[in-house]
């Protein structure tokens, strides 16, 4: 009974470090937990001086994750698993809309009525204020309602 509470404490705490990588507290760290929990009370009700070895899963156990939650801090390891950046950059700033009324642009993706347009180089969501308009058309913004720009086809 020894040596299966010693391997499932050994597979929870790997289960435990794994889920370490995956953001957020998730699955794996509730089936590591319950395996930590599991192997302690096997280890307390069915070994002799079960307690004793469960006094020395704990402190050795306790201080082992804080150092590798300080050792993961410090190398900052999370940005090489977890994708931090975003494409905010490739839409338009939500309180400078304005500043394409009355700009000329193409869509570039068809409008049902809604969809994007490039202005110069940037990209936005647009709507259309008169239903379907096809991708690669020529378009120009005639207002902003609130976070919606509305345009209209510019026939050739």
């Amino acid at each position: 009974m020894f040596y299966i509470a010693i391997g499932l404490f050994i597979v929870a705490l790997l289960v435990l470090i794994a889920d370490i990588f995956i953001e957020g507290f998730g699955p794996l760290a509730v089936v590591g937990l319950v395996g930590v929990l599991v192997s302690m009370v096997l280890t307390a009700f069915f070994v002799p001086l079960g307690g004793l070895i469960v006094l020395g899963k704990i402190a050795v156990t306790v201080p082992g994750v804080w150092l590798l939650f300080r050792f993961l801090r410090k190398r900052q390891l999370d940005g090489k698993f977890i994708l931090n950046e975003t494409l905010a950059e490739d839409t338009a700033p939500v309180g400078g809309l304005e500043y394409f009324l009355g700009k000329e642009g193409m869509t570039k993706t068809a409008l049902r009525p809604q969809g994007s347009a490039d202005f110069n180089g940037q990209n936005v969501e647009v709507a259309s204020d008169s239903g379907f308009i096809p991708a690669g058309k020529r378009v120009k913004v005639v207002d902003v309602q609130n976070r919606k720009v509305l345009v209209k086809l510019i026939e050739n």
